[in-house]
């Protein structure tokens, strides 16, 4: 019988806790008596409070939304014993109006995460992420963060090179589903100047359920900074290979290409960018577990399609984008435009402007603005990014 993920979450937190009876066994059994043990665990404890409060206006032709959440994280952490450290943390997401919410935003009461870490290693339901997000996130700007069931380890070779590896053995979502997979992580990064690193990486996903599209996907990422007396540079690159597998229900090769180049002078920033996501007419590259609202515009117009769903983005996507970021007193304001296009032909799909503000009230509480407002060309002949979308958030954050 197929193990359910409350099953498996279950059966992990009785991991979690059998290992924590072990190791204060073990303690014992080296003449340290088990309240030793609790004290072990008890230094350096801390627990957490993070409470998040947002208005949403959600616009588009069909829809309107005007929903308002607020999100409630309790975590507490237990300080080391002999390396070993137990994490547990509980969320809650409730509405004032269940019939009038974001439809990504589910009202849920959940164990958030619960995982034991020793050396370096993490076992359990957790929050992991690599690079900027674009292929292994946790979409933290949605109330519910994704999370893994999964066993990752992070190993620094010396100063200078640092290779992560992961087996994720389930998907949590921002909507509150769950997805089973066999996913295998692979990613190592080189600081190859006091300025510059290089990561190469391999991931190897194979998804229980033809929801999302199983692939194997290989890649490279530069960045680094030019760095000077009154303007800074920096920039970034990207390429990446993806190809179908075992798991998948169709053959496609397609690839992935990005680049970013921006100068930051006496307050100022501007950056330039672009990102190609190609496409071959059937299927198109895909970030089935990546923090998709970080790319291709805050009204999360193509982060179905780039996930996988709904068909995906058969055709590709090209977003061409341009970055002002300054400081009005002391709210830090970054306006963005975007022109995106489909890969393979070129079509004009539309644009989008995004605006993005944030104030600190104080050592806990912390402001945070966001609108978006994609237009559509109207005439394109794809399935996707055919209609308006204005998105607007307004919240308030405390953490302690």
């Amino acid at each position: 019988m197929k193990k359910t993920s409350v099953t498996k979450l279950v059966e992990s937190s009785i991991k979690v806790l059998a290992i924590g009876s072990l190791v204060a066994s073990a303690g014992a059994a080296y003449g340290q008596s088990f309240s030793s043990v609790l004290d072990g665990f008890k230094e350096g404890s801390k627990a957490s409070l993070n409470v998040r409060a947002r208005y949403e206006y959600n616009e588009t032709p069909a829809s309107e939304v005007n929903g308002y959440s607020v999100r409630t994280r309790l975590a507490f952490e237990t300080g080391e014993y002999e390396g070993l450290k137990l994490f547990v943390e509980m969320e809650d997401l409730s509405f004032n109006n269940d019939d009038d919410r974001p439809g990504l935003d589910v009202p849920t009461t959940e164990l958030n995460q619960v995982w034991f870490s020793y050396e370096g290693a993490k076992v359990g339901r957790q929050i992991f992420v690599l690079d900027d997000q674009r292929y292994i996130g946790h979409v933290g700007w949605r109330q519910n963060i994704q999370t893994f069931d999964a066993a990752s380890y992070s190993y620094a070779i010396d100063e200078k090179n640092k290779l992560n590896f992961a087996y994720l053995d389930a998907v949590h979502r921002v909507n509150a589903t769950s997805q089973d997979l066999s996913g295998i992580i692979l990613n190592g990064t080189s600081k190859l100047s006091e300025n510059f690193s290089l990561t190469g990486y391999a991931y190897l996903l194979d998804f229980d359920r033809a929801v999302l599209a199983s692939s194997d996907t290989y890649g490279i990422r530069g960045s680094g900074k030019i760095p000077g007396d009154e303007v800074t540079y920096s920039y970034s690159f990207s390429y990446a290979k993806q190809m179908d597998n075992s798991g998948s229900v169709r053959d496609f090769d397609v690839d992935y290409l990005a680049g970013e180049f921006g100068a930051a002078f006496s307050g100022v920033s501007l950056t330039a960018g672009v990102e190609i996501l190609d496409g071959d007419g059937v299927t198109g590259f895909t970030t089935p577990l990546a923090t998709v609202h970080k790319f291709n515009g805050f009204a999360d117009v193509f982060a179905g399609g780039s996930l996988g769903l709904g068909g995906g983005l058969p055709e590709g996507l090209e977003d061409y984008y341009l970055t002002f970021g300054f400081k009005a007193g002391d709210v830090p304001v970054k306006l963005t435009y975007h022109s995106f296009d489909t890969a393979s032909s070129g079509e004009y799909l539309g644009s989008e402007i995004d605006l993005v503000a944030s104030y600190k009230l104080n050592e806990y509480v912390t402001l945070i603005g966001k609108f978006a407002d994609y237009s559509t060309n109207g005439g394109a002949t794809v399935s996707y990014g055919t209609a308006d979308k204005q998105v607007l958030t307004l919240e308030a954050n405390l953490a302690f």
